[in-house]
């Protein structure tokens, strides 16, 4: 797949991943359409991408996606303007930790609202777009330890892992019907804003993610993971029967940088 002349949306524009994937894509002569909650750094990042390229149109607006209606305005937003879509590449998301010591459900349904929800939101309004074009990508988000659950991250996993299940329960009959491509994303750790307190080894930069996001797009890849070496043993820790699992590397899964929490 060519992005040339194609036209790109993408959420969590002003996050470290969205970011560079404008920045970058800005490049390949794609038009671009960057959605996010802080307009004035969407203003930025618009004119910025102006300077690295200017041949690249580039519209933006301010998008809670958490926000049915939000997210119906810019999708609608992006087809008047552009009058196809080509590719969605979905990135908003939070990560809050979820101690069991002071274990909250407000925490989980924002997750839930932030991560999963808003990427159901996307796709309930490109599929018609996409399915009268008869083509489309739809790129959405998880995360690499989406399989088995990490120690206080249970808000964040929780939702990831429902965008894996959505999204491998869409890929196959959406290419099939429509020639629909569901490509899941699935970062280990990348340095960008939101983990800048939680230390991971093996992270990468928020550029080198996106360098190979664009690459999987391009080839059409249904996953993308990485960075590969934290993928190989991710995927290891999946296979182990939970007495393993749960005997210490559970708790490595954590992360260097968790907050010390006292019981509520």
């Amino acid at each position: 797949m060519n992005f040339n002349e194609k036209v790109v949306l993408i959420s969590g524009a002003t996050g470290g991943m969205g970011e560079e994937l404008a920045k970058q894509l800005s490049k390949e002569g794609c038009k671009l359409a960057l959605f996010a909650r802080r307009e004035e750094k969407l203003r930025e990042l618009s004119d910025k991408i102006k300077t690295i390229s200017n041949k690249t149109e580039c519209i933006h607006m301010k998008c809670d996606v958490k926000k049915r209606e939000d997210v119906k305005q810019v999708v609608e937003f992006t087809r008047n303007k552009f009058g196809k879509i080509d590719v969605a590449i979905l990135t908003a998301g939070v990560l809050v930790p979820n101690p069991i010591e002071t274990f909250d459900s407000s925490i989980i349904i924002d997750s839930m609202e932030t991560n999963f929800f808003s990427n159901i939101y996307f796709i309930e309004n490109l599929l018609p777009i996409m399915k009268s074009q008869k083509s489309g990508i739809i790129a959405v988000t998880s995360t690499l330890p989406d399989k088995r659950g990490v120690p206080g991250w249970g808000a964040y996993g929780a939702s990831k892992a429902a965008v894996s299940w959505l999204m491998e329960s869409l890929r196959t009959e959406a290419k099939r019907k429509y020639n629909i491509s569901f490509i899941t994303i699935k970062p280990g750790s990348v340095l960008t804003p939101m983990i800048k307190s939680y230390h991971r080894h093996g992270a990468i930069t928020a550029e080198k993610a996106a360098e190979t996001i664009i690459k999987g797009i391009k080839k059409e890849k249904k996953i993308i993971q990485f960075p590969f070496y934290q993928v190989l043993p991710t995927r290891f820790a999946d296979l182990l029967p939970p007495i393993i699992y749960d005997s210490g590397i559970a708790e490595q899964q954590r992360g260097d940088g968790y907050p010390v929490v006292e019981e509520k």
